[in-house]
C-alpha cells in the first residue's frame, strides 16, 4: 500500500521518559553484537571545538542593552530529545542545539546558559524567564501568532533499517511490518492512523514496537528485533551515525519543516541579533561543522529568517 502524505506538518516532541507508562516495550536483552555496539554508541557525545568562533561587533551591537549588561543569554529547553538537547553524563545540557546556542553566544560576545524546562512551558516563559527558546521547535502558524521564530534547521520524519536491508523493507509498504518507534511521539500517532488504513485495505496492521526511548528502538532494529526505525530525521541521522555501519537510512524525509529559535514578539532587536548570528554561523561553515559532528548536516539551511513561512 502506498501512503498518502501525512496531513499534519507539526512534529510532536516525545514525552519525557519519566512520563512513560508500562505500554512501552522493554529493550530486549538478547541483543546481537551489532545492537550491543549501537547501544554503547548511543550515549556518545561529540566534542565540538567552538573556540575559533569570535565575537562579531556589528552583530553584537544589535543585542538589547539589558542582555548586554547582564552578559549572558538565557535559554529554556526540554532536555529529553537527543541529539538536539539532552542531559550528558555529567548532568550538563548537551546536543547540537546547545552547541548552536554556544556558537550564537560567541558571535554575540555573550555567555550562554540553558535551564531545563517542560517543553510546553517554554514558549509562555520566553521574554520573562528565558531570553530565547532553543529546543527543536517546529515553525508553525500557531506558534508564530504567539512568538517570533528564527529559522536555523530543517527536520521531518525519516527511517532506518538494518544495514543491507536484509528484510527488503520499503517504508511505503509497512503493513504487517515490525515498526520500532518511541512511545508518545507523533510517529506513534501517525503509525496508528496508517495501521488503520492497512486494515481498511484488507492487509495486516503495523506490528508496532513502541519503546521508552529512540535509542532502544534503534538498538532493536540494528539487532534484528524490529524491521524499521521511524523517528524524527535528526534522531534517525544520529542513530545511523552512531551505529558504526549497523544501520542505514531508507526512503525520503516526510513532512519536512523548519525548526526555529523562539524570541518574544516585543524583542525585535534580539530577534535580528539572533538571526544575524545564525547566518554568520552558516556562512562561516561553523553551523555545518556543528551539525556534522552530530550526524545532522542534512538539516542545514542556507538562510536564517525571522518568521519564515511554515
Amino acid at each position: 500500500m502506498t501512503h498518502h502524505p501525512p496531513r499534519r506538518r507539526t512534529l510532536l516532541r516525545a514525552l519525557p521518559a519519566v512520563a512513560l507508562g508500562a505500554g512501552a516495550a522493554p529493550a530486549l536483552g538478547a541483543c546481537t553484537r551489532a545492537s550491543e555496539r549501537l547501544d554503547a554508541e548511543s550515549n556518545a557525545v561529540p566534542e565540538v571545538d567552538l573556540s575559533g568562533i569570535e565575537e562579531v561587533p556589528e552583530i553584537a551591537a544589535l543585542v538589547p542593552a539589558h542582555i548586554r549588561e547582564r552578559g549572558e543569554l538565557i535559554n529554556g529547553a526540554a532536555l529529553n530529545y537527543a541529539p538536539g538537547e539532552f542531559i550528558g553524563s555529567s548532568g550538563e545540557a548537551v546536543g547540537y542545539d546547545m552547541d548552536i546556542l554556544a556558537g550564537i553566544g560567541r558571535v554575540l560576545g555573550l555567555a550562554t546558559r540553558t535551564e531545563a524546562a517542560v517543553f510546553a512551558q517554554i514558549i509562555p516563559a520566553v521574554g520573562a524567564t528565558y531570553d530565547v527558546g532553543i529546543s527543536s521547535f517546529t515553525v508553525n502558524a500557531e506558534r508564530l501568532e504567539a512568538v517570533t521564530m528564527i529559522s536555523y534547521f530543517q527536520a521531518g520524519i525519516s527511517y532506518a533499517v538494518r544495514a543491507g536491508n536484509p528484510y527488503g523493507i520499503d517504508p511505503e509498504q509497512l503493513c504487517g511490518k515490525r515498526v520500532a518507534l518511541q512511545v508518545g511521539t507523533y510517529q506513534e500517532e501517525l503509525s496508528l492512523e496508517r495501521s488503520q488504513e492497512c486494515r481498511e485495505d484488507g492487509q495486516k496492521a503495523y506490528d508496532l514496537l513502541a519503546y521508552a526511548s529512540n535509542s532502544d528502538a534503534a538498538t532493536n532494529v540494528a539487532g534484528g528485533k524490529a524491521d524499521i526505525l521511524m523517528a524524527d530525521s535528526p534522531v534517525t541521522a544520529y542513530a545511523i551515525t552512531r551505529s558504526r555501519g549497523t544501520l542505514e537510512g531508507i526512503g525520503e524525509i516526510e513532512e519536512s519543516a523548519l525548526n526555529g529559535i523562539v524570541v518574544a514578539k516585543d524583542q525585535p532587536e534580539l530577534a535580528e541579533a539572533i538571526r544575524a548570528a545564525v547566518q554568520h554561523l552558516i556562512d562561516s561553515g561553523d553551523m555545518q561543522r556543528i551539525l556534522a559532528a552530530w550526524g545532522n548536516e542534512s538539516g542545514m539551511i542556507p538562510t536564517a529568517e525571522v518568521n519564515p513561512e511554515p
